[in-house]
C-alpha cells in the first residue's frame, strides 16, 4: 500500500455573520502580508538583478521570523489566527525563489477586487474535521469555530488523514479543498496500452473511441454578453456589481462542466488500460499570441486567438495530470508526424491528411478517421519505448517503419 495525497472539494454552507466576517478578515490579512513582504523585497530583488546588492532571503524560515515581528507590531492582526496568515509566506517564498532563479517574474501584488479571498489551514495548525452524517462534515477554523461542509456523496477517503485545508471564496460562497493522506493500492497492470490523441474539444483513443467536450456555446455567448454589458456600466455602481455576480455564476458553470468532463473521461480511459501513451505538448508555445509587433505585425490574428481559446478550453494539461494519478503509468512521446503517418504501412506524407477529419494514405490507400489514426501511431511510439526499456511486454509495434529518432 502506497500513501498519496488526494484533495476533496467541499461547499461551506452559510454560517453566522460573525464567522463569515472573520473568514474574510483572515483572507484580508493574508493579502496584506503578501503585499507587505512584496514591497519589502522588491528593492532588494531589483538591486540583486542589477548586480548592486545581496541576494534576498527566500527561505520560509527567515520570512517567518520577520512575520512574527510584524504581527506583534500590528494590533489588529493579533486578533486573528497566526498559522493561516503565516502560511501565506510559504507561497510567497516559493514565488520569490522562482523569481530569483529566473523561472518567473517577481510576485505580483494582490488586490482586494481582483484576488479571490482565500487562506490555508496548514498541517502545523492541525486540520480537525468531524463527520456529522453521510452528507455533512464540520471543519474547525482557528479563532472562528466549526463550519459545516457539504459534498454530494460524502467523503470517499474515510480512512484518510486530513493534512491541509484551503478555503477560497468564488464570488458566491466559500469552498474548502481538503487534502487527505490516504493509502491506495497500486493499480494492477493489465498489460493493456492505450494511445490518446488530444484535439480541440475532443479526445480520441487508439481503440476507436471519441470523447467530446459538452457544447458550451450558449453559456460562452452568455458570458461574452455579460462581459460587454459590464464594460459599458459605471465602475462601482450597483448594476455593475449585479452584472459581475451573474458573470461569475456563468463562468463557474462553464468551469464545472469542463472539470466534470475531464474527470469522467479520464476515469473511463484509466479503467481500460494500465498504461496510457499521450503526446508531449508544449501548450504555452502552442497558444502564443500571433499579434506580433508594430514593425512586424502578425497575420490571421483573430483566427489564431480563437484557436488558442479552443485549445485552452480543452485543458490538455489537466487531462494529462488526471491520467497521471488514475493510470498505472503515463508515457509521453514526441507528437511529430503522428497525424501524417499511415498506421497501416508507415508511409509519412502531408498529403495523407487532406482535411481535419479524414485520413487517406496516398501509398497504400488505407482510410480511417484522422484522429484515430494518430492515436494508433502514438500508441506504437509508446510501445516502442516500452520494448526498448525491457518492460516485459511482448507486443512489438507492427509498423517497422517507425522512425525511432522521434522518441
Amino acid at each position: 500500500m502506497a500513501k498519496e495525497i488526494r484533495t476533496v472539494e467541499f461547499v461551506v454552507l452559510p454560517t453566522t455573520k460573525t464567522k463569515a466576517r472573520k473568514m474574510f478578515q483572515i483572507a484580508g490579512a493574508c493579502r496584506y502580508v503578501w503585499n507587505h513582504f512584496r514591497e519589502k523585497n522588491l528593492a532588494d530583488y531589483q538591486a540583486f538583478k542589477n548586480g548592486k546588492g545581496e541576494k534576498p532571503k527566500t527561505s520560509y524560515f527567515s520570512l517567518g521570523v520577520e512575520f512574527t515581528r510584524l504581527r506583534h507590531e500590528t494590533q489588529w492582526m493579533l486578533e486573528l489566527p497566526a498559522n493561516p496568515i503565516k502560511h501565506t509566506l510559504k507561497y510567497f517564498a516559493d514565488a520569490l525563489k522562482e523569481a530569483m532563479e529566473g523561472k518567473k517574474g517577481f510576485p505580483k501584488p494582490r488586490s482586494r477586487k481582483k484576488t479571490a479571498p482565500s487562506f490555508t489551514i496548514p498541517s502545523s495548525a492541525g486540520v480537525r474535521i468531524r463527520k456529522v452524517n453521510k452528507k455533512y462534515s464540520s471543519l474547525l477554523i482557528p479563532l472562528v469555530g466549526w463550519v459545516t461542509l457539504a459534498r454530494r456523496g460524502g467523503v470517499s477517503y474515510k480512512g484518510g488523514t486530513p493534512k491541509q485545508a484551503v478555503l477560497r471564496h468564488d464570488g458566491c460562497r466559500w469552498r474548502a479543498f481538503v487534502s487527505y493522506e490516504v493509502e491506495v493500492e497500486e493499480k494492477m497492470d493489465n498489460r493493456e496500452v492505450l494511445g490518446v490523441d488530444m484535439n480541440i474539444r475532443q479526445i480520441a483513443t487508439s481503440d476507436g473511441h471519441f470523447y467530446f467536450l459538452p457544447d458550451l456555446e450558449k453559456k460562452e455567448k452568455r458570458r461574452k454578453w455579460y462581459q460587454r454589458k459590464m464594460a459599458r456600466q459605471i465602475k462601482g455602481s450597483n448594476r455593475r456589481k449585479d452584472t459581475k455576480r451573474k458573470l461569475g455564476k456563468v463562468s463557474r458553470k462553464i468551469a464545472n462542466i469542463r472539470k466534470d468532463w475531464i474527470h469522467q473521461t479520464t476515469k473511463e480511459i484509466s479503467g481500460k488500460c494500465g498504461t496510457v501513451v499521450v503526446e508531449y505538448l508544449k501548450v504555452k508555445n502552442m497558444t502564443a499570441s500571433a499579434k506580433g509587433t508594430i514593425e512586424n505585425p502578425g497575420r490571421n490574428v483573430k483566427q489564431k486567438a480563437g484557436l488558442n481559446r479552443a485549445m485552452l478550453d480543452t485543458a490538455f494539461g489537466k487531462i494529462r495530470r488526471n491520467l497521471e494519478y488514475k493510470c498505472g503509468r503515463v508515457i509521453e512521446v514526441n507528437p511529430a508526424y503522428t497525424s501524417q503517418r499511415c498506421s497501416d504501412c508507415g508511409h509519412t506524407d502531408k498529403e495523407n491528411r487532406k482535411n481535419q477529419a479524414r485520413f487517406l494514405c496516398v501509398n497504400c490507400g488505407f482510410a480511417s478517421n484522422a484522429d484515430t489514426n494518430a492515436a494508433i501511431n502514438i500508441r506504437r511510439l509508446g510501445m516502442a519505448r516500452l520494448h526498448g526499456e525491457g518492460s516485459g511486454i511482448s507486443t512489438v509495434p507492427a509498423n517497422r517503419e517507425i522512425d525511432t529518432r522521434l522518441l
